[in-house]
């Protein structure tokens, strides 16, 4: 039952891997599209507008709106190969770290449904360590780049103040994962020393 079980676990990771890829070639081709100027109106940028002006809404009658965070999207209305890779930057290193952590994470379960030998190996104890510092070190860089892309492409495309924002708590989550990763590593590395032991003992 257990085995029926990574193997559809491996089946939608997969699925899900093959769909990021194909999501990834898209946003590629619509960075393309952006720099060269393929189509007149060009492609849009998702972006935050900080301290845009308070919107009309009905509000309790001891409630006011100080300030307002809204979400745009912007088209540059011409080739801007700059506006291109400040977006690259938004999007990419956080696509490229997700689609490297599910291609570890088959691989490992992948080795974990051929049998208990095969998980309690050290290629498994390698595979799920490089997962942990894939979360870990991918994450913190990807936030780092995109929250200077968004500041520089706040300041060309919205004519603000380039400004860098804390990133979303996702971040904290995918660290917290990162560890856990290693955690496992770590147990599955000393249940293969117990596992050497106990052979070499029969």
């Amino acid at each position: 039952m257990s085995i029926r079980w990574l193997t559809r676990l491996e089946v939608l990771l997969t699925i899900g891997l093959v769909l990021g890829l194909l999501a990834a070639v898209t946003a590629f081709a619509s960075t393309v599209v952006m720099a060269v100027g393929f189509t007149p109106n060009g492609m849009g940028i998702p972006l935050r507008a900080f301290g845009a002006p308070a919107p009309s809404v009905d509000l309790a009658a001891d409630a006011t709106i100080s300030s307002a965070t809204v979400e745009v999207v912007v088209r540059p209305d011409a080739p801007s190969p700059l506006a291109a890779g400040l977006y690259l930057l938004l999007w990419a290193p956080a696509t490229v770290t997700g689609l490297l952590a599910l291609l570890t994470l088959v691989r490992a379960i992948r080795r974990a449904r051929s049998g208990d030998r095969a998980l309690f190996s050290g290629i498994t104890v390698t595979l799920l360590r490089r997962l942990g510092w894939i979360l870990i070190l991918g994450s913190l860089a990807s936030a780092l780049l995109s929250m200077f892309a968004e500041a520089m492409l706040a300041s060309i495309l919205l004519g603000a103040n380039a400004q860098l924002h804390l990133p979303s708590s996702a971040l904290l989550g995918t660290v917290v994962a990162g560890v856990v990763a290693l955690s496992v590593s770590e147990i599955v590395r000393r249940g293969l020393v117990l596992l050497e032991e106990v052979e070499a003992t029969v």
